[in-house]
């Protein structure tokens, strides 16, 4: 057990809860399936090693393990009590161990390949300093995945605190921003957030359900309310319709920096923006192996395939033909209903070869590729890291951020963006600084587009090595 007081009081506080915590824990149980659905999109390896911190009574320990397949899983709790609840809701399996931790504080050997926390992270006494451990606690391209109460969480007990200028004795929770920049060095991250909102009937049944879950102890540094002014706040509390309080939750999703990956996927902001001029410039800048694993159109045009052959000045070994060739220049889902085609994403693997691959999609991120498969899945299957191509004109801003926000939100690798048109060095900065990402060329205007104008383009575009060093 922990010698540090407050770290006992939390452990004792949980401990105490755990017989009657799931009664009380409705909040918590959403969270853990809204990270729960967010990891299982993650594109994880076969069987990984996981780690969870503060797993509690195991609302996010089920939810996990119905959705990522088999893993070998390591779960800790800093209350025995607590940790002995879910081993006995998980039936005590044979892939996993269960340990007695402060999860601020691991003391474990890695490489874990996803360590996950849903409403711990909260209680740390610096944040900051526990995700650098935890990821030093990862596999190279390994991946962190928490839920945490963010600012707004409990406001309307704050607001009435403040109203008769009181504090209100809880932490101040990080904004989304804090967050962001809580994330260490060697990876990238995202935040997304949300407000779930829990209705009660008066403030003295929101302090039950608090102590129901261990979790009324004041914020560090302070002291309980005195009666007389708990009353008080109490009153003010009071609505003839309930109270309703504010649950601000963050869900942040970070992957550690990983060995040079073995060649990017090329996708769109948009149809018609420039994929395949991109794909012949980063082959030909790269000395790439070229594929398009989807081809549509082929009644109109000879396909990209042989477009990006002849501009690169591929030679044929590194040229892999599509998986599926379709003649409806349609979504390569609409396009093999036509056909009669029946798309298998699971049976698409990257082709083997010795040098960086370039993998080139169909339009943009959400073109279906099934009925409930789309490009940003095979991205996710594929393991590839992004790049982006946009139009450099007038309102490539909302089309560029909203693809990487998606990119973002799937945990996936965005090695970079690639503008095609009239330079704009407007929309370049705009992209670069709000976007939080590196636009890695500016493709001009072509007068023409042959071999060797892509080969005066494609010295551009910066080495494979310095994109991924």
């Amino acid at each position: 057990m922990t010698a540090d007081p407050r770290k006992a009081a939390i452990a004792a506080a949980f401990g105490k809860a755990a017989p009657c915590y799931e009664e009380h824990a409705a909040v918590q149980r959403i969270a853990a399936e809204r990270l729960a659905e967010r990891v299982a999109r993650l594109p994880l390896p076969p069987r990984p090693r996981v780690l969870e911190i503060g797993c509690g009574t195991g609302f996010l320990s089920r939810a996990l393990r119905e959705r990522i397949g088999p893993a070998d899983w390591l779960f800790t709790d800093l209350s025995p009590d607590m940790l002995a609840r879910c081993r006995a809701a998980l039936g005590d399996p044979a892939d996993s161990e269960f340990r007695i931790m402060d999860g601020e504080q691991p003391d474990l050997d890695g490489p874990f390949d996803l360590i996950v926390s849903s409403l711990a992270l909260q209680w740390f006494r610096d944040s900051a300093a526990a995700l650098a451990r935890w990821v030093g606690l990862l596999a190279p391209g390994g991946r962190i995945a928490v839920a945490t109460l963010a600012a707004d969480s409990f406001r309307e007990w704050r607001e009435a605190h403040h109203a008769l200028g009181l504090e209100a004795g809880i932490p101040a929770y990080p904004t989304r921003h804090d967050l962001d920049r809580l994330w260490p060095a060697g990876g990238s991250g995202s935040v997304e957030e949300e407000r779930l909102l829990r209705r009660h009937a008066d403030g003295l049944e929101f302090l039950a359900e608090l102590k129901g879950i261990g979790a009324h102890l004041p914020a560090e540094g302070r002291r309980p309310l005195p009666p007389g002014a708990l009353r008080r706040v109490l009153r003010r509390l009071e609505r003839p319709e309930g109270l309703t309080m504010t649950h601000h939750i963050a869900y942040g999703l970070f992957r550690k920096d990983g060995a040079r990956p073995r060649g990017v996927f090329v996708t769109g902001t948009d149809t018609g923006v420039g994929k395949t001029l991109v794909s012949a410039c980063l082959a030909r800048a790269w000395d790439a192996a070229y594929w398009k694993p989807l081809q549509t159109g082929l009644k109109d045009e000879p396909g990209d395939t042989p477009t990006v052959t002849a501009l690169a000045a591929l030679p044929a070994e590194r040229v892999h033909p599509p998986a599926y060739a379709l003649a409806e220049p349609l979504s390569p889902h609409a396009a093999a209903e036509l056909e009669g085609v029946a798309i298998d994403p699971g049976a698409l693997a990257l082709p083997d070869t010795g040098r960086p691959l370039v993998v080139e999609g169909a339009g943009g991120l959400m073109v279906p590729v099934t009925e409930d498969v789309f490009i940003i899945d095979l991205i996710a299957r594929f393991g590839l890291p992004v790049v982006l191509v946009a139009r450099s004109t007038l309102g490539t801003i909302n089309h560029t951020l909203l693809s990487l926000e998606a990119l973002r939100a799937r945990g996936l690798a965005v090695a970079g963006v690639v503008l095609n048109g009239p330079l704009n060095p407007g929309n370049r900065a705009a992209i670069e600084r709000f976007g939080k990402v590196r636009v890695l060329a500016e493709i001009p205007t072509l007068d023409r587009i042959d071999a060797e104008t892509v080969a005066e383009a494609a010295a551009l575009i910066p080495s494979f090595d310095s994109v991924f060093s």
